[in-house]
């Protein structure tokens, strides 16, 4: 089948693509001093048009050009989210070229920040480079596990969302599977929505895919013969040692890891050999800090190197990672990043944490929230970590986003508290088992 609006798409990207390409093939001289160029002209630009750029300098007294990456890793603190929520706290007028994103993620720390919509082109150009050595191109078929956020919309602009969603999928030719539902009966009849698809590349989160897998291995034949040319995991480590094998032999492609966060966008996409990662090193300058563990893993900080509304210089992602032989400005060797558990309900319900990061992201007055799972309750316990109790209308909020996740959802029991510890990792854990 044809995808017009995908052939469209991949019309107005492809001469920007091919530059963008180029631009790795052809390095003319020190990887790190062309950084230094790179982030010397978006830091001016970010300071030119946002005001939280301006903030963030008058924040750390920093210069509105850096000498060398010394004086940078001098003069810019190591920054994690009460950073910039500081910045974004800033009474400020908004520039009028910009959307509001949210994350909640696997740090379980909702945050909205805002972009440039000059920085869709700037994702979208490492999201097709990391397809494009995948051999996937932009008017391809997708087949997506994916969250749907757009359900929890209420009134009119919730339907609006929903319409919208559906009309854009069916446009691109995208067919999207709800990740919240992962029991075996749900992920069967995803496995006859993906024949149906003609999906020619699967994305989903890396549990769900792993699981998909497992519920239809039988099925693997009837897959090979879709003729995929891969399958990206994402949002999260694989659950199980053997995920990866199990995925490639359900699925009969490779699979790789897309690697990367709502703040930053796509960081680096992991080879098919599964040695190590490609890091978008132009528009992301990455290092490590604090000591080595026993396996070399250091906390992930992440610089990027394009104009943002919301700059991230030093910016501690949360994850740790082991530096390939050269280090970490073109490649790392593995990201260990945390993995998004899932949740059985009494039914025999598998439900994704990634509904719960969805239904609870949006709430007024959450710093960052938890699942509880106890060997003794029906139901998980959510931990929300406020400084004030939750007014009554938020918890009918939050209780009426669950119900459309799962009906059994609306009774969970809430939890407030004043601070829920991270890990080493600066994450806060998304799932914890209790007594």
């Amino acid at each position: 089948m044809t995808n017009l609006v995908g052939l469209w798409r991949r019309s107005r990207i492809e001469a920007p693509l091919a530059a963008y390409r180029s631009a790795y093939a052809r390095v003319d001289g020190d990887v790190s001093a062309i950084q230094l160029d790179i982030l010397n002209t978006a830091w001016a630009e970010s300071l030119a048009r946002s005001p939280w750029a301006r903030a963030l300098r008058d924040r750390l007294a920093l210069p509105d050009r850096f000498g060398d990456w010394t004086e940078f890793t001098a003069r810019t603190p190591i920054q994690r989210k009460p950073d910039l929520r500081a910045d974004l706290a800033t009474a400020v007028a908004p520039p009028a070229d910009l959307l509001w994103r949210a994350t909640g993620g696997t740090t379980a720390e909702p945050m909205k920040f805002p972009v440039f919509t000059s920085e869709t082109l700037t994702a979208s150009l490492d999201i097709w480079l990391g397809r494009d050595r995948l051999g996937i191109r932009p008017d391809d078929r997708l087949f997506m596990i994916w969250g749907h956020s757009h359900i929890f919309g209420a009134g009119l602009a919730g339907s609006l969302a929903r319409w919208r969603r559906r009309a854009s999928d069916l446009a691109l030719g995208y067919t999207r599977w709800n990740a919240y539902r992962l029991s075996d009966a749900d992920l069967a009849l995803a496995g006859e929505a993906l024949l149906r698809s003609g999906a020619r590349y699967v994305i989903g989160y890396s549990t769900a895919l792993d699981r998909f897998a497992r519920a239809n291995m039988r099925r693997s034949g009837e897959f090979a013969r879709l003729g995929l040319k891969a399958v990206i995991a994402t949002a999260e480590g694989f659950p199980r040692a053997d995920s990866r094998g199990e995925i490639a032999a359900c699925f009969g492609v490779p699979v790789v890891m897309e690697y990367g966060s709502m703040e930053t966008g796509p960081i680096a996409y992991e080879r098919v050999t599964g040695e190590g990662y490609d890091v978008f090193w132009r528009h992301h300058r990455l290092e490590l800090a604090g000591e080595p563990a026993a396996d070399g893993a250091r906390e992930l900080v992440v610089t990027s190197l394009y104009p943002r509304a919301m700059p991230l210089l030093r910016y501690a992602i949360g994850d740790l990672a082991v530096p390939a032989a050269g280090g970490v400005l073109t490649g790392v060797r593995s990201i260990l990043g945390r993995c998004n558990e899932h949740i059985d309900l009494p039914d025999g319900t598998a439900i994704h944490s990634e509904a719960f990061t969805h239904a609870v992201r949006g709430l007024p007055g959450v710093r960052a929230y938890q699942i509880v799972r106890r060997a003794s309750a029906r139901l998980p316990v959510i931990r929300i970590e406020s400084s004030e109790p939750l007014p009554a209308s938020t918890l009918k909020t939050l209780r009426a986003q669950l119900h459309k996740v799962h009906p059994d959802l609306a009774d969970v029991r809430v939890e407030l508290i004043s601070f829920i510890p991270p890990s080493l990792a600066g994450k806060h854990r998304m799932v914890i088992e209790e007594p």
